[in-house]
């Protein structure tokens, strides 16, 4: 909620208290998406929150984000097994990816930057579980894009927002050609290539080289720190550092910024 203004009206206070609320909501839910997919969505859809441990199912007040798991303090309320802390270590990361928005960013696009960033964090989730980035995630992100930028709400234009899904696609689509002839195995997948074909619809295809460059240097890092450099046969994901570099530049360049330019 930067703007122009030097104050702030309340009908922004209470956009972004609205956004800030719900965002442990929308982590819970993409945290419990990713938990299911592909193969358990059915149970995602309809079924009810069952304790891992003992299988009850769940009540209302064991279920508010972020609350019940301090009020409980970690543990199922039935048979006292520890509640696994990644869930609302999603629920923090889907309030810290809408914090960020709502500080730096107006209302509305505060709101885009907020939905990009949670789907970014489920397709993430998806790939460092399953070394999938679904479909029903991407797709709805490349359409999302272009949509956008045809209202002219998102950075790039809408010719640019075409060219850049294109480029996204078919750019990933060769690395990841050229990288299984030179190294004789998988590199980059078709998600790879869909989820930075939605980063080109939403930021055109000037800003997919910056894109590429921070979820390398992530990854890279990742892999030092942790050390998967040292185990090169272990697939690693590559689909969360993408996402990260998609969200970095996407909030930059709604805040009115030219990360590319002088």
């Amino acid at each position: 909620m930067t703007g122009a203004a030097s104050t702030v009206e309340p009908a922004e206070l209470l956009a972004g208290a609205a956004i800030l609320l719900v965002a442990p909501i929308v982590g819970s839910v993409a945290g419990a998406f990713a938990c299911r997919y592909p193969d358990r969505l059915d149970e995602w859809v309809f079924g009810r929150s069952r304790c891992l441990a003992c299988g009850t199912v769940l009540a209302a007040r064991d279920l508010v984000p972020l609350l019940s798991y301090l009020l409980l303090r970690g543990r199922c309320r039935h048979c006292r097994a520890p509640i696994d802390p990644a869930e609302p270590g999603v629920e923090l990361a889907a309030l810290f990816l809408a914090t960020l928005a709502v500080v730096l960013l107006d209302p509305l696009p505060a709101l885009l930057a907020a939905l990009v960033g949670w789907v970014l964090l489920a397709a993430a989730l998806v790939d460092r579980r399953t070394l999938l980035l679904p479909d029903l995630l991407t797709l709805p992100l490349i359409a999302a894009g272009l949509a956008a930028a045809g209202l002219r709400l998102a950075p790039a234009s809408p010719l640019g927002s075409l060219a850049g899904a294109l480029l996204g696609l078919g750019g990933t689509a060769l690395l990841a050609e050229a990288y299984r002839r030179l190294r004789g195995r998988e590199g980059l997948g078709v998600g790879d290539a869909k989820l930075l074909a939605a980063a080109g619809a939403w930021l055109g295809p000037g800003s997919l080289p910056l894109v590429v460059l921070i979820g390398a240097a992530a990854a890279l890092a990742a892999a030092l720190l942790t050390g998967a450099h040292r185990r090169p046969q272990e697939p690693v994901p590559f689909g969360p550092w993408l996402a990260l570099g998609f969200w970095s530049v996407l909030l930059v360049e709604l805040r009115g910024l030219d990360p590319v330019g002088p």
